[in-house]
């Protein structure tokens, strides 16, 4: 099943078609266009983050003592969902890609 957004993200363009990685600068539209399209995929990730770690906060709320236990899958999907995402100190070695670039 596609995913189907609503209001103003049901209007964003996806990847532009006629961009090409091997030189970017060929065609400076299709350039532009990719990077609002990257830049607004990571938006969406922090955004997804934010969202997964006040679940989190609210969990260890309710769950008082026994939040190790009740909220483990709270917390792993929040783990996996800031690797490569902004910075965060779990994103130090492996998951850097400031290393794996250089």
């Amino acid at each position: 099943m596609a995913k189907q957004f609503y209001g103003e993200a049901a209007n964003f363009p996806g990847a532009p078609e006629n961009f090409d990685p091997s030189d970017p600068l060929a065609d400076k539209v299709a350039a532009i266009a990719q990077r609002e399209h990257v830049v607004r995929e990571k938006m969406v990730k922090i955004e997804t983050a934010k969202l997964l770690r006040e679940r989190v906060q609210e969990c260890y709320k309710l769950e008082g003592v026994n939040h190790y236990q009740n909220c483990k899958e709270e917390v792993k999907a929040y783990l996996e969902s800031i690797k490569n995402v902004g910075v965060h100190r779990s994103n130090i070695g492996p998951n850097d890609k400031a290393i794996d670039q250089q």
